[in-house]
């Protein structure tokens, strides 16, 4: 009875619906956030990324072309309009303040699905591993987020 209960509970707590398949009714769970893991070693002389989602995907990570430490993402998104955000945080999962104007916000479109989007990396973080999260949250609480670690 107990673990009917809890695949009940969890089942109803999560943003689903239920739909006939072959004629019997199945639990449909549409999951409205994912994450992703990755690791960059070379970034700074540009390196490729493969990172996919049906929401947004990065093709490529460099340093930007200011005297000051600047990380530059390259991707493509599925059409679906949204917004794509960059965040720093610590290896301990600490999030790192970005002053006003160090940090893009990318708007995002059927019409404009490429992108790039940069941000100057916080001194805190210069020298050290952190991680950068790159954030694509679109209409109806639609989102995915790629958490890249990397050595500044």
């Amino acid at each position: 009875m107990l673990p009917l209960f809890l695949s009940l509970f969890l089942m109803s707590s999560m943003e689903g619906t239920f739909r006939l398949h072959d004629g019997s009714p199945r639990f449909v769970f549409e999951q409205a956030t994912q994450e992703f893991d990755a690791y960059l070693q070379h970034w700074k002389k540009g390196q490729k990324l493969q990172l996919k989602h049906p929401l947004f995907s990065l093709s490529e990570v460099a340093s930007g072309p200011t005297s000051l430490q600047t990380i530059v993402f390259t991707g493509r998104t599925g059409g679906m309009p949204g917004e794509i955000t960059l965040a720093f945080y610590t290896m301990e999962g600490d999030q790192v303040f970005a002053p006003r104007g160090t940090v893009q916000t990318v708007r995002v479109d059927a019409k404009q699905r490429e992108f790039r989007i940069a941000a100057v990396v916080p001194r805190l973080l210069v020298g050290r591993a952190g991680m950068i999260q790159v954030t694509f949250a679109g209409e109806g609480g639609k989102r995915a987020a790629y958490y890249v670690k990397a050595e500044f």
